[in-house]
């Protein structure tokens, strides 16, 4: 990085949005807990309506993607995106009214979720008028970031622009496709059909590319050496952005969309096993050397793992896509569990230890306590991994084979409660731990000045 890019990230900026963006992974993850609950007490909280199953689910899902992965994103790319394009964002001023806005659009479709009035459409029940205000903010953040990009004296886009690029451009289209066609223009199954297309482009080509391009970016620069092949990375890249937006009907195997449609699903969905094969081979051979670091670092360590857990879902991924396998899992706890190792085991703690990276830069102070970063990541790692991934895989295994016997449906709720009981442990665990974490963030910049150092913008990336 020459010269003329120090001090062309804004700390306050950056800070500001990843304090949002915790307001938006604790408030969820607190519902969560409750519908954990709830599994375990069917009667916990009463008749309270707002505190119902239908509501607070689709609180903590839409909470998490929007306000806490989406938030985080956006925080991350104002440190990332100037530093590639080797210049200021676009509009600064741009970047704060994006915030508001967002922040806007998630807060009233939030509330009015509990409220009861939302859509019936999986990923986007945020009712029309908050679809148009957070719609309204996501295109204000393509232009500011795409633009800064656009601008760039650099002659080459390093892979993370790339990705970038992929994940806004995509997702303008994707999010009103996935909000309007199936509400208004298309119900039943062709509805269902296009639903399934969102759920799956908003986890491929919103979360997808935003993830790894930022792993891109931050695992060299911790390791202090460049990615091992440029080549390999638009492999992955190239595989996705082709392959990734066509195999979003195996949401619905076994469902009345046309069957022709269903097994067309099969073989794109596992030609994406290629991405994970030079996505992952590529950071592994970046690591190569290095894996001694990983104990001194937590940001390191909670990258890595998240690289674990993204192989490992990239991988049950493609395994689910044939019928024999759906027939098992289909609407078991297994998808669950499966969904969270990608949104919460590889996504959200590539999230955390870019923040952990990158706070220094942007605060102007060093993180306080390491002792209190490493319990962070464990109380995360075991309330996930032990007591919520372990167990809610292995209770969808335990339904689907129920189903198939034809036992009574009752037999296997009733056989999957000792595993909601630890579900319900895990997320206690898990709680604790993102506490800490935010903890660590407040507690590291208290005190810092109205205006960071300049030298501290610079950062080595």
């Amino acid at each position: 990085m020459d010269k003329k890019q120090i001090a062309v990230v804004s700390g306050p900026l950056v800070r500001v949005y990843v304090y949002v963006a915790l307001f938006g992974i604790l408030v969820p993850l607190s519902f969560a807990l409750i519908l954990a609950a709830k599994f375990v007490w069917p009667d916990f909280l009463g008749t309270i309506s707002w505190l119902q199953f239908g509501r607070i689910r689709v609180f903590h899902t839409n909470g998490v993607i929007f306000g806490w992965l989406g938030l985080s994103f956006f925080g991350i790319l104002n440190y990332c995106v100037p530093k590639l394009a080797g210049r200021p964002l676009l509009s600064e001023k741009l970047a704060w009214i994006t915030l508001y806005v967002l922040v806007a659009g998630v807060g009233i479709g939030l509330i009015a979720e509990l409220a009861g009035g939302m859509q019936g459409i999986e990923y986007a029940e945020f009712p029309w008028y908050a679809d148009i205000i957070f719609a309204a903010g996501f295109v204000m953040a393509s232009i500011n970031y795409l633009g800064t990009l656009f601008k760039s004296d650099e002659k080459q886009l390093y892979v993370s622009s790339w990705y970038f690029i992929l994940g806004f451009s995509f997702t303008v289209f994707n999010y009103v496709m996935g909000n309007v066609i199936p509400a208004y223009f298309a119900p039943g199954a062709a509805g269902a059909a296009i639903t399934g297309l969102w759920i799956h482009n908003a986890v491929g080509l919103f979360v997808t590319p935003m993830g790894v391009g930022i792993v891109y970016f931050i695992l060299p620069v911790l390791l202090g050496k460049p990615v091992y092949s440029h080549l390999l990375s638009l492999l992955g890249f190239w595989t996705l952005a082709f392959f990734y937006p066509l195999g979003g009907s195996h949401h619905y195997f076994f469902s009345p969309i046309p069957w022709w449609v269903q097994v067309l699903a099969v073989p794109l969905t596992a030609v994406l096993f290629v991405v994970v094969v030079t996505v992952v081979y590529n950071w592994f051979m970046t690591l190569k050397g290095s894996w001694g670091e990983i104990p001194k670092s937590p940001a390191l360590a909670f990258m890595v793992t998240g690289i674990f857990a993204y192989m490992a879902t990239c991988t049950q991924g493609p395994f689910h896509a044939f019928l024999s396998v759906q027939k098992v899992i289909h609407f078991t706890d297994w998808v669950v569990a499966h969904a969270h190792l990608a949104l919460f085991g590889a996504f959200s703690y590539w999230v955390i230890g870019s923040i952990l990276y990158l706070w220094p830069f942007v605060t102007g102070k060093p993180l306080v306590s390491p002792g209190r970063q490493w319990t962070s990541y464990w109380l995360l790692t075991l309330g996930f991994y032990v007591f919520y991934f372990a167990p809610i895989t292995a209770s969808g295994l335990l339904q689907g084979y129920y189903w198939i016997t034809g036992a009574p449906f009752a037999d296997s709720v009733i056989n999957s409660g000792p595993f909601w009981f630890a579900r319900l442990i895990g997320g206690v665990l898990m709680y604790v731990g993102m506490v800490l974490f935010a903890r660590e963030l407040f507690v590291s910049a208290k005190g810092i000045a109205k205006k960071a150092h300049s030298g501290a913008m610079g950062g080595s990336a």
